[in-house]
């Protein structure tokens, strides 16, 4: 199946909601999440979002075209919410028939990850309108709510979309922190000599399993479980003392 893939806003001025994160940040770590994952269940996937925008007008003609051109079978939109602060959940517009049965299983899974299901809903918003093809929109969660933000998780917010629509979960990768030589765990980037000591956490060489990562100012952004408390944690790793595989 070709599917396209639209990372909502990420052309500025086209820059999406502000809240506890950025909207255009969230949105691109779940779709590049995403795109990865379809492609590696034998899917072409059409990334339709621009790189750049001379108006938000512009922006998202730029994501039809994309779509339209490449005759794609369905075409997602990524996006995340904002309101008060107090609002929360996930929702899915759609407008077709058609759409509103794609939608359906997609806002099932991320439900199940525990967000508030505020339903399938019809609203008739331009890349839904303009596009050729069955068409969402996902609100994956409210990107200013703590409740949401909270429990948001990029990979597994791709890993639910992901099923939802191919109905299919997704080749879980097991990813593994190596240690190259004995450093310690940081709460940033900053050198350990200017952090607290009881910040840090001392880690010796070996193989360690992670839950996700990234790569910021020559460390590594680790997502971990403590085994010891089940307690899901985040650390900073310097990348010179260890790999990610």
């Amino acid at each position: 199946m070709k599917i396209g893939i639209d990372m909502g806003h990420n052309a500025p001025p086209d820059t999406g909601a502000s809240g506890i994160k950025q909207e255009d940040v969230l949105t691109k770590e779940v779709g590049v999440r995403l795109i990865n994952k379809l492609e590696s269940a034998g899917h072409t996937v059409i990334d339709c979002t621009p790189t750049s925008a001379t108006s938000v007008n512009h922006s998202l003609q730029q994501r039809v075209d994309k779509a339209n051109a490449a005759n794609v079978s369905i075409f997602v939109s990524i996006h995340f919410n904002a309101f008060n602060g107090n609002a929360y959940g996930t929702e899915i517009f759609a407008i077709s028939n058609a759409a509103k049965g794609i939608a359906t299983p997609v806002l099932n899974e991320i439900v199940k990850l525990g967000f508030f299901n505020r339903g399938v809903k019809e609203r008739r918003f331009f890349v839904l309108r303009k596009t050729n093809m069955p068409a969402i929109l996902v609100e994956c969660c409210f990107c200013d709510s703590s409740r949401d933000m909270n429990l948001y998780n990029a990979d597994k917010m791709a890993d639910a979309i992901t099923t939802g629509l191919i109905g299919q979960s997704p080749t879980t990768t097991t990813l593994t922190l190596t240690v190259t030589e004995e450093t310690v765990l940081k709460p940033s980037t900053e050198q350990s000599s200017d952090l607290p000591s009881e910040s840090l956490v001392k880690i010796s060489p070996g193989d360690y399993p992670i839950l996700d990562w990234s790569f910021e100012e020559g460390h590594y952004w680790i997502e971990w479980i403590d085994s010891s408390k089940g307690n899901r944690k985040e650390h900073f790793i310097f990348a010179g003392h260890s790999k990610i595989n």
